[in-house]
């Protein structure tokens, strides 16, 4: 956070002000507030624990109604640092950003989409740092993003969105099967989930060490429901998990395996494009006659 405060001065004198201004105004809207709760019109400050309600009370208490302006501000001061590659400082200005607007589903999708897929895959390019460095700011960059993505939740506990920006760095950084299929399973049922979530909490739930058995039961649950989920990846699934798990041959199930070339039938040399036959000899003579 030093950091951060250093590298922006204009930003500390706009806080400042801001401050200033928002502890002349505090008094009243505190009592306001106060009303509002306690005639259930509004909502208390949302935090996960007193440090973090302790934090967001004194940024909305100080900022008011000024809450939305300044995070916009900060956003615009993180997209910066993203261009510059700056992690340390982006880090930072999501913490006031997600402090100022802790109910603003997209602050926590970008934090977690920024540090658990942009920064870390500059890590694993970046060569002006030694390896051993670059995997060290790799994984803390990845355990920052997924830590964004707790504290989201907690705050937005029916978050479809954040989960998914979750399972990606699980997916895709970390590479960890099980993690991502146990974020799936939590998407399901959530408002705005999307349609694959049940098909991918079970495709990398196959993937999982120990739990075959339960994810070929749950894919042969999907495939019966009928055509539409009869998908390339899940016939895939279900025949790898056969194999695995020894399967008898009159149960498996008879779709062709994806993976597996199809045999293409052999043109006729003498087959022109536009299925012009050249006769070779007297019976294909014929049978052009015909």
């Amino acid at each position: 956070m030093k950091a951060f405060f250093q590298r922006i001065p204009r930003t500390v004198l706009v806080i400042a002000l801001l401050a200033v201004f928002g502890l002349v105004r505090g008094p009243v809207e505190d009592g306001l507030r106060e009303r509002l709760v306690g005639a259930n019109l509004l909502f208390p400050p949302p935090a996960s624990g007193a440090l973090e309600q302790m934090r967001q009370s004194a940024l909305m208490g100080t900022l008011g109604g000024l809450r939305t302006l300044v995070a916009s501000y900060f956003t615009l001061v993180t997209f910066e640092y993203f261009s510059t590659k700056s992690w340390d400082d982006l880090r930072g200005g999501y913490e006031i950003i997600t402090a100022l607007e802790p109910r603003d589903e997209t602050h926590w999708v970008s934090v977690v989409w920024h540090l658990g897929i942009n920064a870390t895959a500059n890590m694993e390019v970046d060569e002006r740092l030694p390896a051993f460095e670059r995997d060290r700011r790799f994984k803390e960059y990845a355990f920052e993003a997924i830590a964004f993505a707790e504290r989201g939740i907690e705050q937005l506990p029916e978050s479809a969105a954040i989960r998914v920006q979750l399972a990606e760095v699980y997916r895709e950084k970390l590479k960890d099967d099980c993690a991502v299929s146990r974020v799936y399973g939590d998407i399901i049922g959530l408002p705005g989930a999307p349609a694959y979530a049940r098909r991918f909490h079970g495709y990398f739930m196959a993937r999982c060490p120990g739990k075959e058995k339960e994810a070929y039961a749950y894919l042969m649950a999907l495939y019966r429901e009928g055509e539409k989920q009869h998908l390339p990846t899940l016939i895939k699934e279900i025949k790898n998990l056969e194999e695995k798990l020894g399967i008898p041959g009159p149960q498996r199930i008879p779709d062709a395996d994806p993976d597996r070339p199809r045999k293409t039938p052999k043109r006729p040399p003498n087959l022109l494009p536009g299925e012009i036959l050249i006769p070779f000899n007297q019976r294909e003579l014929q049978l052009l006659r015909r």
